[in-house]
């Protein structure tokens, strides 16, 4: 155990919050640095436990649970927006369809001109595609092999 260690445990074992495990009390007997800073600490506890705690302020308990409503309706007013965006964005949505269906002519062309577009653009990547059909199919089949060692490899591991 090392010094930080010690020392990032010393105000827990100090208020008695945390016992000392054999390996921290090996490193206290060792090391006069963090014995002298846990014996601080318990003077520290000692001097603070005999005063008496101050009381709280007048309106504590009220300001915090104000504060706690007020945080919480602000993130229901982000909720509120984000509903009310996702709201605007369907009614557009639906006008946007409605007013497609009157404009059927347009629509038809636009869809026939997508398509052709697909078809044209298609063709085209066979074309290029074919030579290195076999490459492709090789390659595939390299990645298919190697996710199946893999799967094996994992299976056979956790077992």
């Amino acid at each position: 155990m090392t010094c930080r260690d010690v020392l990032d445990r010393i105000e827990a074992l100090a208020a008695g919050d945390e016992a000392a495990t054999a390996e921290l009390r090996a490193h206290l007997e060792g090391c006069l640095a963090c014995a002298a800073a846990l014996a601080e600490a318990r003077r520290i506890e000692a001097v603070l436990a005999s005063r008496p705690a101050p009381p709280a302020p007048a309106r504590f308990s009220a300001a915090v649970t104000s504060r706690i409503r007020q945080e919480r309706w602000r993130s229901e007013q982000h909720v509120d927006r984000l509903f009310n965006v996702v709201l605007l964005a369907g009614v557009l949505a639906i006008a946007v369809g409605v007013l497609a269906l009157f404009n059927v002519n347009a629509m038809a062309a636009a869809f026939t001109g997508g398509l052709a577009l697909l078809n044209r653009l298609s063709g085209e990547i066979v074309v290029q595609a074919t030579p290195a059909f076999s490459t492709y199919l090789g390659a595939a089949g390299f990645l298919v092999t190697a996710l199946f060692v893999w799967w094996w490899a994992e299976r056979r591991l956790s077992l």
